[in-house]
């Protein structure tokens, strides 16, 4: 009796160990320890072993190293593209200088727009009641201070209590204060001209704003029985333009 049963423990030792070389798997042999002292008296187990980071670490560790390794790469490159004249470093250099300092071509966009589209494209909305006609003046006055006297513009006087209107059709690039013509406007005309409407008493336009010809921006106020001094300044591709000779100015003196 004893051996059959020692017969049969063999055959199925026998069957387990031919089905596990069959199938490639083997049981994970776990290891069991007694529970510590600690564990025994209510206390967590003592930690036994040497400590394994996780894998994660080493990677995040790595990609460190590459970020820091490019930021110096790009630091090199930056300072030495300073330092150095070569031609291949001026190029991209001297093209974002020239975006930066060339003026965004407002008007003409907005004449685009309005060509396709029909109504003026516009960040502040268009005040209503202005023409569409040419005007010969900003204002009605006599000319104090030729071009010829200091090469920007023309100074002009005129009686208070006037309206300073545009020229011709633009957008508001500038509105406020100036350093040499206190209140000032500037207009950007769609053929590339900017024309200057300075020494104001008030503004009433909005940077970005489109304007009409003959439509008012700004005003010239002073007290009963005095004159207002105007300045006014036609300027293209970075040159000041004698007034007189863009647009029909009523010369006069005091």
């Amino acid at each position: 009796m004893n051996r059959n049963i020692e017969h049969v423990r063999k055959n199925i030792a026998e069957r387990k160990r031919h089905k596990v070389k069959s199938t490639g798997y083997e049981p994970v042999k776990r290891r069991i320890t007694p529970p510590q002292e600690e564990e025994m008296h209510g206390y967590p187990p003592l930690v036994t072993g040497e400590f394994k980071p996780p894998l994660t670490t080493k990677k995040r560790t790595s990609f460190l190293g590459v970020q820091v390794l490019f930021s110096v790469l790009l630091f090199t490159g930056v300072v030495v593209s300073e330092k150095t004249d070569l031609a291949i470093t001026e190029q991209p250099e001297a093209w974002v200088v020239s975006q930066l300092e060339e003026e965004f071509p407002f008007a003409s966009v907005t004449a685009w727009y309005n060509e396709r589209f029909g109504d003026p494209l516009q960040i502040v909305q268009q005040k209503e009641g202005g023409g569409t006609a040419q005007l010969a003046l900003p204002v009605n006055g006599t000319v104090k201070e030729p071009f010829q006297n200091h090469g920007r513009g023309i100074i002009m006087t005129t009686d208070g209590g006037s309206e300073v209107k545009a020229v011709k059709p633009g957008t508001i690039i500038f509105a406020g204060n100036d350093e040499q013509t206190d209140k000032t406007i500037i207009v950007q005309h769609k053929d590339g001209t900017n024309t200057i409407y300075g020494f104001l008493s008030a503004i009433d336009v909005h940077l970005y704003q489109h304007i009409e010809a003959q439509e008012a921006i700004g005003q010239l106020n002073t007290a009963d029985g005095e004159t207002k001094e105007f300045f006014f300044a036609v300027k293209k591709d970075e040159q000041y333009l004698d007034p007189v000779e863009v647009i029909k100015v009523d010369e006069g003196s005091d």
